[in-house]
Parts: structure tokens; sequence; C-alpha cells
């Protein structure tokens, strides 16, 4: 992995962090004043609810008082108790828990104590202001005491002054009472204090659910945010960069970099990629790009950057960079890639291809991915698995492919290529069998293009199925012109099959022209059916039951297996002229291969065509070898449509079947 994701990873906890810490110590904070303003309130609350009940309690104790003793009035002014009275007052202390009590006067003075009886009024020390207060105002007075035992327990006391009235409402005498208020203050405190421990929790859960839903919306926000940042700039199937983020870093790294620097680039594309899909399946393809990227970012240093950029083709930018190590990476890479790949059971070999350039601070990032492309398709050309390092021709290679491609597609539209047919014929009497369809193409100055030029490059465009159209249609209108069994050869290419439309085509354009599907003689090359594509087994088969006949061509030259034989049932196997050259300086050993390749041929019920004969001598060999057809320049070179009829009456023809 390399250091950029790294740090965006890194970046992506701390953001996550800093988004859950804010809301926690918001939190904290909220429940922490909630608490301290709730312990003020218990005490608040505690106190006035003993306040409360201490009046209420007084005041009843007053009340029982007053009706239950007997001549209050009598025993303020005689200064002593009766007995009954004294029986009241003994039981007085013990009521609502009342401990102590005093009686005064309205003048204030103290005239009876629960503790000590009867006292003398005389005495300043007496004297209450407190009870000549409420004598005068008729109101209760209350005084909360609260005292800290060594327990650590708070002990509470009410000391209450009471009027007390006569039966005519006026008052006559103040009570003084003591109250013992502990174990109420106590059950208050303790169902407060429960309130107060659950108000902070209710509060907590109030203010926690909606910032809990609220962080869960946020967080599925911010990761569709993240997803959406990193679709942006990563390749979702492989985790490479993706095109535009990579073009990014690539121009700042290019931009950025020291005057006595290289900056390396690497164009990367998987060899045969479409033959692993057409035979694994997508999602194998799949996987295995996905292990490729991930051997390019296993064998790149940590600031280099990986990305991809479409397809199977991917670039690596590798700042200040020395060749050694630039080699030495790319070489680890093809070794890599060249590992068996296993997925789901299935096991592939492959390889990369691989074009470089070690760019100096004059080059441009553009100009430096474009020369590394270039550098890729020179390698992929000159036999792929391989790493090549841009050299300037290429770009002259480059102008001349596009020069070719543009001359094809304006070819087709005009239909500018010019059909040539080579004749086919009899080694009995050198007569005219039939006619292999060439084709031609000349630049716009005039001069020809190699088909060994223009066939590669219109086969890697997709061009060819137009161009193989075109050729067929061209050969069937030549081929009227001649008698009725002299057959045409045509080539097909591997990319004629890949739309599946191939047969219908032929079946149309044998039907619009009229032209009689046995002399029609289709050509392919092992390397179609190395991919072994059912699509390419049907559509053989269609075109075999058209009535055309199907011949293998540069037969020997391949892989030769056997399996296609059996397989396809062709009609005729052509033998490459590479076999014919090889005559001249080994001919025991090449005689005896023509002549296995013949044999082979008629034992499964094939014509054989040999190829590229160009001498009497050669032809001397082949009759001893019982071939079929002869092709080659002793008997004529490709020539124009309007030449064909002319080579006919020159060479004769004969009415020997297709097959021989």
């Amino acid at each position: 992995m390399t250091d950029l994701q790294n740090r965006l990873r890194e970046d992506s906890k701390k953001f996550s962090i800093r988004r859950y810490a804010v809301p926690v110590i918001v939190l904290c904070m909220l429940s922490g004043i909630i608490l301290f303003g709730v312990s003020l309130l218990i005490e608040r609350a505690v106190n006035s609810i003993i306040r409360t009940d201490a009046e209420h309690s007084a005041s009843r104790w007053a009340e029982q008082f007053d009706a239950v003793l007997p001549d209050l009035e009598s025993m303020l002014a005689r200064g002593e108790l009766t007995i009954e009275q004294q029986d009241v007052v003994d039981s007085a202390t013990s009521y609502s828990g009342v401990f102590s009590f005093l009686v005064f006067d309205l003048d204030g003075m103290l005239a009876y104590s629960s503790d000590y009886g009867v006292v003398d009024s005389t005495e300043e020390s007496n004297f209450d202001q407190s009870a000549l207060d409420v004598a005068a105002n008729e109101h209760p007075f209350f005084d909360i005491i609260q005292r800290e035992q060594q327990s650590g327990l708070t002990s509470v006391y009410v000391h209450a002054y009471v009027p007390a009235l006569n039966k005519d409402g006026t008052p006559m005498a103040v009570i003084s009472l003591y109250l013992e208020k502990t174990r109420h203050a106590d059950a208050f405190r303790t169902i407060m204090n429960w309130i107060g421990f659950a108000l902070p929790l209710l509060s907590a859960a109030l203010y926690a659910i909606p910032s809990i839903a609220f962080l869960a919306m946020r967080e599925k926000a911010h990761a569709r945010a993240r997803r959406a940042a990193r679709l942006s700039r990563f390749d979702q199937l492989t985790g490479a960069l993706n095109r535009h983020s990579l073009s990014v870093e690539s121009k700042q790294i290019f931009a950025n970099r020291a005057a006595d620097s290289l900056t390396g680039v690497i164009y990367l594309d998987v060899d045969k990629f479409k033959n692993v899909n057409d035979e694994f399946g997508h999602e194998f393809g799949d996987a295995f790009l996905r292990h490729i990227a991930s051997t390019l970012m296993e064998h790149v240093r940590p600031f280099d950057f990986v990305g991809r950029m479409g397809g199977d083709e991917f670039v690596v930018t590798l700042p200040d960079i020395k060749h050694a190590n630039m080699v030495h990476i790319g070489q680890q890479i093809l070794f890599a890639a060249r590992q068996p790949f296993e997925y789901n059971g299935m096991t592939i070999k492959s390889s990369v291809s691989m074009g470089y350039i070690l760019a100096d601070t004059n080059v441009k990032a553009k100009d430096a991915l474009r020369a590394a492309d270039l550098a890729l398709y020179h390698a992929k050309s000159t036999g792929r698995d391989s790493l090549v390092e841009y050299f300037p021709e290429l770009d002259t290679a480059m102008i001349r492919r596009r020069e070719v491609e543009a001359r094809m597609h304006e070819a087709v539209e005009k239909n500018e290529f010019e059909t040539y047919f080579q004749p086919i014929v009899s080694p009995k009497d050198n007569s005219v069998l039939g006619f292999e369809t060439l084709l031609r193409l000349q630049s716009r100055d005039g001069v020809p293009i190699s088909p060994a030029e223009f066939i590669p490059i219109a086969e890697e465009t997709g061009i060819i199925h137009d161009i193989g159209c075109l050729t067929l249609r061209n050969a069937m209108v030549t081929a009227k012109t001649w008698p009725d069994h002299i057959f045409i050869s045509v080539n097909l290419s591997p990319a004629q099959f890949n739309r599946g439309t191939l047969v219908e085509n032929v079946s149309n354009d044998l039907k619009e022209f009229d032209f009689p599907a046995s002399r029609l003689e289709l050509e392919v090359t092992e390397g179609l059916l190395m991919s072994d594509e059912q699509s390419v087994s049907d559509q053989l088969v269609g075109l075999k039951s058209l009535g055309v006949s199907i011949a293998m061509d540069d037969f020997g030259t391949g892989y030769s297996s056997l399996g296609y034989l059996w397989k396809y049932d062709f009609d005729k196997l052509k033998i490459d002229q590479i076999f014919l050259e090889g005559l001249d300086f080994d001919q025991d050993r090449y005689r005896e291969i023509i002549e296995t390749i013949v044999i082979l041929g008629h034992k499964m019920g094939m014509s054989v065509t040999v190829e590229g004969v160009e001498t009497q001598s050669q032809a001397g060999i082949l009759d001893a070898l019982n071939c079929d057809h002869y092709q080659g320049y002793l008997y004529g070179k490709p020539m124009p449509a309007d030449e064909t009829l002319a080579a006919i009456a020159r060479l004769g023809s004969n009415k020997t079947s297709l097959t021989g």
C-alpha cells in the first residue's frame, strides 16, 4: 500500500476521533452542570419541605396543647400547674417529636418550661424577643437547625414559636417548641437524592438519544462522503488511483521535482487479458486485475503512485529514481506477474508487457505518459512479457501507425482496398482450380502499404471486421465472372468472429450475389482456434452448414494440434511456404515433414495445398508426395481482378472439385 493510501486512512481515523470527542465532552459538561444544579435544588427543596412539615407539626401541636390543657390562662396568672395540667404537659412532651417546649406570656416573658416547670418571669433572662414578636403579629416563626455529627450524618431540629389562642381567637400566650426532624429530613433527602440522581440520567438520556441518532445520521453522511471521495480518487475494483487522481498526482510530481532528478513512468497492461476474461469469466478477470494491482503496489516504493488507466492498463509514477532502480522494479514486476494465479479453484499463468521512460526536467507529465505508452506498444508488438524503454524512433513508428489507420478507415469508406487474386493450381496439368483473395492498399501518395503492416493494425483497432466483409463481397463479384467450377478462397481474421454475426453475414452475401456456397472456401488460422471459445466452434459449424469449405491456413507454424483437426472437421490443410524454403538447406528433413502432413491430411479426408511454390525443383519434390494443390509464384503472382480471366486462359482450367 502506498504512503498516500496510508495517509488518507490515518486522516480518516483522526477525523473520526475528533468527530466523536466533541459530543462526549459536551455531554459530560452538561451532566456536571445538571448535577451541580440539582444538588442545590435538592438542598433547598429539603429545607422547604422540613420547614413546611415543621410549621404543620408545630401548629397542630400547639392547637392540641391549647385545646387539651385546662385553663392555660389561669396557669399563666397563678404561675403554677394543677395536677391535671401537669398530666397534660407530661403527655405533650412525648407527642409528635416535641422533646421540649416553653410557654411565654404576651410580654415575651417565660412562664413555663417543660424541663424546669413554672419559672419566675421577673428575671430579665427569661425574656424572648422572638416570643414577643410572635405575640404581637400573631404569626408563627420557625428556625431550622442542622448539626453535623461525628458519624458524618446531619441532625435536623426545628425551633418554632406558635401563638396560643383564646376561644375568641385572640392570642393569650406563645409556645416555643423544639422538634426533632432528623428522620424526616433523611427520608426527604433520600427521596430527593434519588430524584436528583435520576434527573441527570434522564436529562442525559434525553440528550443522548437524539445525539446518538444525530451522530448515526451524520456518520452515515460522512461514510457516504468518504465513499464518494474514495470513488472520486480511487479505482473501485482494484484500489489503485483512478485515471484522474493519477494525472493530478503525476502533474504535481513533475511540477515539484528537483532540477537534477529523473521521474520514471511505467505503462503496463496484461498480455491477452481478453482471453482470460473469455475463458474464465469476468469475475475471475476482476480478481486477476486486483491481483495485478496488488503486485504493483507491493513492488514499488512507498512514495510511488500506482493508478489504473482503465481495462487492464496500469500506470506507475516513480519520483526521483535512477535507471538501475527503475529496471530492477520493472523486472520484479515482470517476475511476479508470471507466477501462477489461483482463484476459486482455477489457476492461470499470465504475463504483462511494460513500457517505461526516465523523464528529465524538460519532459512534461503528459509527454512522459505518451512515451511510456509507445514503449508499451513496442513491447507488445515484439513478443510481450517484456520491459521496453522508450526511444525516439517510437514516435516515428506511432506517427506511421496513425497514418496507416487513418488510411484504412478512408479506404473502407471509399471502397479503395484493392482485391488481388493468386492462382491455386492442380499439380496434374497446372490448370486453375481457384484463387486465394489477397488485399492491397496504397497510401494517399500511391505508395503501397504492405499487408504485413496494415493487417495487424486493422486487427488491433477492430476495423478488420469491415475490411473482411468488404473483401468477401468484392471476391464474390469477381468470382462471378469465372467459370462455374473455379472456387474463391478468402481469409478470415479472428476478430471477425468476435461479434457472433459471421454466419449471418456470409449467408446474406451468398444470397445477395447468388453465389454457390460450394465455390467458397474460408481460411482460418490456429490462432483463432486456441481460444477454444464455444462461439467460435458454433460459427465454424454454422459456416459448414451453409455448404462452404473450411481450410486451416499455415498449418505447421503454430501448435498444430491434432485436436483442432478432429474437432472442427476441416476440408483442407494449407502448408506454409516456410517448409518449402527449408528444402534448400535440409531437403531430407523438410521433405519428411511435408510428406507427414500430406499423409495426415489425406488420412483425415482433407485435401492439401502447398503455398510458396516458386521453382520447378520444388514442384518435382511435391509431385512425388502426392500433394493436391499448388500455390506460388511459379504459377502466378497475386494479380488484380481484371487479369484473372487471362490467367485462367493461360493456365487452363480443370473441373476437379474443390476438395481435389
